[in-house]
C-alpha cells in the first residue's frame, strides 16, 4: 500500500504541475480516480502474490541445500524425504508461477498510461526474479545430481561392480545410492524371492500329490469294480456251463424216460392181457364146471 500511495502521489504531482514538460506534451486522461487506483492496486496485489511464491521457491532451494549438506543425509531417510518433498513443492510453485505470469502477460496492454507502464514494469521485474530463482534452483538440482552420481561411481568402484551409465541413471532416478546396504538388501530380497518360489513350488507339488492320491483312489475303486464285474461274469459263465450240461443230460434223461415209459406201457398191456386171459380161463372153468 505504501508503494501505491507513493506512485499515486508522484502521478498527481506530475499531472498537476502547471507548465511542466510532461503536462505540455502528454494529454492527461480524465478517468475517475477510484477505478484507476483499484486497477493499480490489483496489479500490485498480483505481483505481491507471485513474489511470495518466488520467495517460497528461494526458501525451498536453501532448505534443499542445507539438507543435502548434512553429513547424515545419505543414511537418514527423514532428511531424504524432506529434500524430496521440498523438490516436489518447488516444482508445484514453478508451475503456479508460470501460469500466473502467462495470465498476467495477457492483461498487459499497449497503452501508455500509468497503469499499463506499471504493469509492464512489474511483469518484467517479476519475470526476471522468477528466472533467477528458477536458475538457482536448477543449478542446485544439477549440483545435487552430480554429487550423487560421483558418490554412486565411488561406491561402484569400491564394490567392484560393472554398471553402465544407463544403469547409473536408473539408480539415480530410483534414489538407490547406498550400494553396500542395497547389496545386502538385494541379496535378502533375492533369497526371499527364491524362498517364495520354493514355497509356491512346494504348494504346487502338494496339490499335485493330492491330485495323484485322488487319481490313485479312483483307480483303486475302478479296479475293485472291475473285480466285482469279473466275479459276476464268472458266475454267469458257470451257470451257463451248468445249463449247457443240464441241457445235454436232459436229452438223455428224456430219452430214458421215454423208453421207460414205453416199457411200462408194454408191461401194463402185458399185465392187462394176462389178467384178461386169466379172467377168461377162470370164466371158462366156471362155465364148464
Amino acid at each position: 500500500m505504501t508503494k501505491l500511495k507513493g506512485i499515486i502521489s508522484v502521478l498527481q504531482l506530475v499531472n498537476g504541475a502547471a507548465g511542466g514538460v510532461y503536462h505540455d506534451t502528454v494529454e492527461v486522461c480524465a478517468e475517475p480516480a477510484a477505478p484507476h487506483h483499484k486497477h493499480i492496486q490489483d496489479i500490485f496485489d498480483e505481483v505481491e502474490r507471485m513474489r511470495g511464491w518466488i520467495h517460497e521457491l528461494e526458501g525451498n532451494t536453501q532448505l534443499m541445500r542445507r539438507l543435502h549438506a548434512d553429513p547424515t543425509y545419505h543414511t537418514n531417510k527423514n532428511l531424504q524425504e524432506q529434500l524430496e518433498g521440498a523438490g516436489t513443492a518447488s516444482a508445484a510453485l514453478g508451475l503456479k508461477l508460470s501460469g500466473a505470469l502467462r495470465q498476467f502477460e495477457t492483461r498487459l496492454s499497449a497503452r501508455n498510461d500509468a497503469g499499463a507502464r506499471i504493469a509492464r514494469l512489474q511483469y518484467a521485474a517479476t519475470r526476471a526474479l522468477y528466472a533467477a530463482a528458477l536458475q538457482r534452483h536448477h543449478a542446485l538440482l544439477d549440483q545435487l545430481r552430480a554429487q550423487q552420481l560421483h558418490l554412486l561411481h565411488h561406491q561402484i568402484r569400491l564394490t567392484n561392480l560393472e554398471v553402465s551409465e544407463e544403469e547409473c541413471e536408473a539408480l539415480l532416478d530410483s534414489h538407490q545410492l547406498s550400494l553396500f546396504v542395497d547389496n545386502v538388501q538385494a541379496e535378502t530380497a533375492e533369497a526371499r524371492r527364491v524362498l517364495r518360489d520354493v514355497e509356491v513350488r512346494h504348494e504346487q507339488l502338494a496339490r499335485l500329490e493330492a491330485a495323484l492320491a485322488d487319481v490313485r483312489d479312483l483307480f483303486s475303486q475302478l479296479a475293485h469294480l472291475v473285480a466285482q464285474q469279473q466275479d459276476q461274469v464268472d458266475s454267469v459263465e458257470y451257470y451257463a456251463l451248468q445249463a449247457t450240461e443240464h441241457v445235454g443230460s436232459g436229452g438223455s434223461q428224456l430219452l430214458k424216460g421215454t423208453v421207460s415209459h414205453t416199457k411200462a406201457r408194454k408191461k401194463k398191456m402185458s399185465l392187462v392181457l394176462c389178467l384178461v386171459a386169466g379172467f377168461a380161463v377162470v370164466l371158462v372153468v366156471l362155465v364148464l364146471t
